[in-house]
């Protein structure tokens, strides 16, 4: 069925989860002053007396189960060994109801916990009690959701992606490997050949496609795999990126102890006033492995005491040579790079729980692979964070139509719509997408004008599924911060999302420029830039920024504040293309029309959280155009601060952009790379300043501005300016960003001369000779 695993369990015992090498280090242990609650729970379980493990009143079963036996193999404790033998024998034979929701989970922690006996305690079993439990080890094995063989769902998302291919089975496969080697022969054969090489491939982004509630929950079960295989003596079945991928929860957590959302956020994931905390053993089974000091630093602040579940698995795998370091180290920005294309950025960090911190966050996401399951149609989104969840995702996975097969999940919270991205709407896209198809179940699909449903709403089976069918929705074409790369001023990311779109959109390129002001009163700014080619003129398009709080939109700015639960962020919003007297801005939301797709409100009650949100704006031109160009800058600050930056659209023949503050930025109208001569710009202070009512910068004061400008040929460009000797920059190809800090006058921009172009007047580029 699957191609034989590449290695087998040693001839000898123990070989589980442990090795007769790692005893002296797990006697140490027991002496760590941070594994004092850990050691204390299994003693305690290692004396509850079997005879009441069924009692209401007593640990779960698989606890007793463990703790004797680990006691055993650690001191050779024979009553203990014997009490693991006897409740294991009895266990392994319960029945299970198998239409009981997530049954697999029990099941197979049980027979892992089994095999543990099995394995560490085998000289206490005779020939009788193996094969007895054997033929209950595949009597479970058949229960399973994976089935037995597990051939049953896909290999990237879904249950089967979880413990019970990766841990459990595996993991008993490896205890009675001698006796009977089928279980293990399967289970790790399927997991060589689909499940590694589908983690190598995105590992290497540091993102787990499954979001913030199910993907730390599968990573912390892909873990399991790691330590398994490498404790038997097969080391890491996968590529060492797998350890990039924790800092994705580090980064885009709050200062209020949350995390921005991403994918089928679950309550008590957001729960008011809790320090968010993912799964018990994320960081401490990945910071033990890699000797990551920042992941060892997350879970102690995330798990003071570990709950009895885990107990005996923290036991096993910390590592008590990892010292914390202060996630307060990092750099403020990290780029999450292919097949993923997001970028956090962040001004600072916090350790805590702070509503008053002055740390922004933001993410800037392309989102180049569509997996489906508990991922969104959210590709080109961005959220932002200051003092308050201020650009948000909207809608939740709880409440009276929030969980997988609702209306809610299905036909809004999922969709483009709920996230801050474009809309083209295609009255007759219907016709072409009429089912979303998932779980066995068919769907009428609706018509929210956001992105499409690779193969038609059901998840890729293999890597091979993903590369070959429908299922890339986008493209990181450049990437970029600086100058300073740990506390970088300027942080960018641009890309192409046609691809995440039907027929109905021919081209569809985002730019995002994370500016970091460090300034108190104006602490920074996010510019998204968007070409938006449609197929119809006649299509309508929407540019989409979702709120907590009602939007107040007045002309081209709109405020959004998050003014309850003691916040006090405000995010301004001015819309400097479409241009003011082509655009309208539309307020969408408040009661009965929260989770409004085009008519329909799709309800969701759940009033214990407010971040599911009730509002968006829209902005869209008023003159139908297959070509429509987006210009946004967002701006934070404090309710009731100082009154905002002043923002002004700047623009040449080639290039339009945004001033804000003390910063130009420009960006190419054609969104194409530009290799040939240009001429850049000052704007005057004064006009900057009379063009928004904002707040005038104090560029002449400081000597100059900063000057950004995207979209540039690879290669060494040379910057003139009147007055002062040439100078030459260099264009990384990754990048396309030339930064220009202190200009005070216009500029001439001269491309590489093996790519310097000009244009024709048909806009066309003919190189030069």
């Amino acid at each position: 069925m699957y191609p034989k695993p590449p290695h087998k369990p040693p001839q000898e015992h123990p070989r589980l989860l442990l090795r007769s090498r790692d005893m002296p280090g797990l006697r140490e242990k027991r002496t760590k002053p941070e594994m004092k609650q850990v050691w204390e729970r299994l003693m305690y379980f290692s004396q509850v007396d079997i005879r009441e493990a069924a009692s209401g009143d007593t640990p779960e079963d698989v606890y007793l189960i463990e703790a004797n036996a680990l006691m055993y193999v650690l001191d050779d404790d024979r009553e203990a060994g014997q009490r693991a033998k006897e409740l294991a024998l009895s266990c392994i034979t319960k029945s299970f109801n198998p239409n009981f929701q997530d049954i697999s989970r029990a099941i197979g922690r049980l027979m892992l916990a089994a095999a543990v006996v099995y394995d560490w305690c085998r000289e206490l079993l005779s020939d009788e009690d193996r094969q007895f439990m054997i033929v209950h080890f595949k009597r479970l094995a058949h229960m399973l959701e994976c089935g037995f063989p597990p051939k049953k769902e896909g290999s990237i998302v879904g249950h089967t992606s979880e413990w019970m291919l990766m841990r459990d089975l595996i993991g008993t496969g490896i205890a009675i490997y001698d006796e009977d080697p089928e279980l293990y022969d399967v289970a790790a054969g399927r997991f060589y050949a689909e499940m590694v090489p589908a983690r190598n491939f995105f590992y290497p982004s540091g993102w787990h496609h499954q979001g913030d509630n199910y993907g730390a929950y599968r990573y912390q079960a892909e873990l399991y795999a790691t330590w398994i295989l490498d404790r038997m003596g097969a080391g890491n079945p996968y590529d060492p990126s797998q350890e990039e991928v924790g800092y994705q929860w580090i980064y885009t957590r709050r200062p209020d102890g949350k995390l921005l959302r991403d994918g089928d956020s679950d309550n008590p994931l957001y729960a008011e006033h809790q320090y968010i905390k993912l799964f018990p053993l994320v960081y401490l089974m990945a910071g033990s492995y890699y000797g990551n000091p920042y992941f060892i630093d997350q879970q102690f602040r995330e798990f003071e005491t570990i709950p009895d579940m885990y107990v005996f698995h923290a036991f096993l795998f910390y590592n008590p040579d990892v010292g914390p370091k202060s996630v307060k180290e990092l750099p403020l920005t990290r780029y999450f790079g292919s097949p993923a294309g997001i970028m956090i950025a962040r001004t600072g960090w916090d350790e805590g729980m702070d509503r008053a911190s002055s740390a922004v966050v933001a993410e800037m996401r392309i989102g180049e692979y569509q997996y489906n399951n508990h991922q969104h149609l959210d590709a080109g989104a961005f959220q932002l964070y200051y003092k308050g969840y201020l650009a948000i995702d909207s809608g939740i996975y709880k409440g009276s139509s929030g969980k997988y097969h609702s209306p809610h999940n299905k036909y809004y919270f999922k969709r483009s719509i709920a996230h801050n991205t474009v809309l083209v709407y295609d009255p007759d896209e219907l016709k072409q997408y009429p089912y979303v198809k998932d779980g066995g179940l068919v769907w009428p699909n609706v018509n929210d004008g956001g992105q499409r449903w690779p193969n038609e709403g059901r998840p890729p089976l293999t890597l091979d599924d993903l590369l070959n069918k429908d299922f890339k929705r986008g493209e990181a074409l450049a990437h970029a911060c600086g100058p300073d790369p740990v506390q970088p001023d300027y942080s960018y990311l641009k890309g192409d999302i046609t691809a995440a779109y039907s027929a109905k959109m021919k081209q569809f390129q985002r730019s995002f420029l994370f500016l970091n002001f460090k300034d108190a009163d104006h602490p920074a700014a996010l510019i998204v830039f968007d070409r938006v080619v449609s197929a119809n003129a006649e299509f309508k398009k929407y540019w989409l920024l979702h709120s907590v709080e009602e939007p107040q939109v007045s002309g081209s700015r709109t405020v959004v504040s998050r003014s309850e639960d003691g916040y006090n962020g405000q995010l301004i919003n001015d819309t400097l293309l479409p241009e003011p007297d082509n655009v309208d801005i539309v307020p969408v939301g408040g009661p009965g029309k929260e989770f409004w797709v085009f008519g329909t409100n799709y309800v969701n009650d759940f009033p214990s959280t407010k971040e599911q949100g009730a509002w968006r704006i829209e902005a869209s031109p008023r003159t139908p155009s297959e070509q429509d160009l987006f210009l946004n800058v967002m701006q934070v600050k404090d309710i009731g601060g100082p009154a905002p930056l002043a923002t002004a659209k700047v623009e040449t023949e080639q290039l339009v952009g945004a001033a804000i503050g003390n910063w130009t930025v420009y960006f190419s109208k054609s969104g194409l790379r530009l290799s040939e001569e240009l001429i850049i710009p000052m704007p005057e202070d004064r006009c900057v300043a009379a063009s928004s009512g904002g707040a005038a910068d104090d560029a002449g004061a400081t000597g100059g501005r900063e000057c950004l400008i995207a979209d540039l040929a690879p290669g060494t460009w040379t910057v003139e300016i009147a007055g002062c000797p040439a100078a030459r920059h260099e264009v990384a190809e990754e990048a396309g960003v030339l930064h220009l800090p202190g200009a005070s006058a216009a500029m001439r921009l001269i491309p590489p001369p093996a790519g310097r172009s000009t244009v024709k007047n048909n806009g066309e580029d003919e190189a030069e000779a």
